[in-house]
């Protein structure tokens, strides 16, 4: 995935992080040792419906990690080599009650680098010092657009002032306590508002380290229809069928759904790549089991028909089954995210964005 940082430090934070990730494989090795990273949905659960984002149109039951599933898994990972927690996946972070809990597990089990991506809208100034208190060690925002206009018809919530306010507030805040917390924002841009880069440079970078822009993309060939209805400039191009690099995240990344389950993708919003349950499985065994090491081969060969994985690499719109009956007892029923209002308000504010330029033009 293209993007392009603007940064306020030697070099870029977030650069090197996105590098840690998708560039230190060896795709050749069907075993590779334990991540060092993790995301981990603490819920999947979102109070905004961003028109590019799969979670408006998941059909996936609303949940909670269980903390005592989460601390098990935290403290048995550390232990096996990881060292950097994301506490947030698909859904809003925020919406936990009790986020500081999980955050203060993952440090006191040893963890070295806590963070977390928002969309501001709940972090408010109480929410964010306690957080930082529990051991936070960096927060990125996501905020989509530069005006209040079509801030709220990106995300589905009229909470611009706001966001802008709470990022305000913890970028004083640690320069007056001269407190060691990484500060990050991003946009994804659609073609909607790529007119818009240089008001949210102009609003977001004198607040925050490191400011990232992408083009939309199809969300690990979730939304792909949404894609051709808000590809910006931005947008990368799929490769030819066969020629895409094996996955990065296969081998070195290690995520957590909100129900227990270990899956391979960051985005999978329907547990169509759950290779295991953390709640009977040990971690050290699923890392090299049969069913991920079997999705290795198939990175490797690009052999991925029938998963999403295809769907990801190459913008495909073919049939999605999930890969074992985990999370699934019927594996041969396709695997969907439409669920019809989602679809009907993200098609709406589409439409409300259409004209909106229009008019402007």
């Amino acid at each position: 995935m293209s993007f392009k940082v603007f940064t306020n430090k030697d070099s870029s934070i977030f650069k090197k992080k996105v590098e840690e990730i998708y560039n230190e494989i060896d795709a050749s090795d069907l075993y590779p040792p334990f991540p060092k990273t993790s995301l981990i949905e603490l819920s999947n659960a979102c109070n905004h419906a961003c028109v590019f984002c799969t979670n408006p149109r998941m059909k996936r039951k609303k949940g909670f990690l269980n903390i005592e599933i989460y601390e098990k898994f935290v403290r048995d990972a550390i232990a096996l080599g990881l060292r950097n927690v994301g506490l947030y996946s698909t859904g809003e972070p925020f919406l936990m009650k009790n986020l500081n809990d999980y955050i203060r597990i993952a440090k006191d089990a040893g963890a070295g680098y806590i963070y977390i991506t928002t969309n501001g809208a709940l972090a408010t100034p109480e929410k964010l010092i306690s957080a930082i208190d529990a051991g936070l060690n960096s927060i990125k925002f996501s905020v989509n657009a530069g005006t209040r206009e079509t801030y709220k018809l990106t995300h589905g919530a009229d909470n611009f002032d706001k966001v802008m306010e709470n990022i305000r507030f913890v970028s004083n805040y640690r320069k007056e306590k001269n407190i060691d917390l990484t500060l990050m924002a991003s946009c994804v841009l659609t073609k909607y508002t790529d007119d818009e880069e240089e008001i949210v440079k102009d609003q977001l970078l004198p607040l925050v380290d490191d400011l990232a822009f992408y083009g939309v993309f199809a969300q690990f060939g979730q939304s792909i229809d949404q894609l051709d209805m808000l590809r910006s400039t931005m947008t990368d191009s799929y490769p030819e069928l066969g020629k895409a690099s094996a996955c990065s995240m296969v081998w070195n990344r290690v995520h957590l759904s909100c129900e227990g389950y270990l899956s391979m993708c960051c985005g999978d919003y329907e547990n169509a790549l759950v290779y295991a349950d953390a709640k009977v499985s040990s971690l050290e065994d699923a890392w090299h089991n049969h069913v991920i090491t079997e999705m290795r081969k198939r990175h490797q060969a690009q052999e991925l028909d029938g998963t999403l994985c295809k769907n990801c690499l190459y913008g495909t719109k073919d049939r999605v089954l999930p890969i074992t009956d985990i999370a699934h007892k019927d594996v041969q029923t396709e695997l969907k995210s439409d669920k019809a209002i989602g679809v009907q308000s993200v098609n709406e504010r589409i439409s409300k964005l259409a004209l909106l330029k229009r008019t402007k033009e």
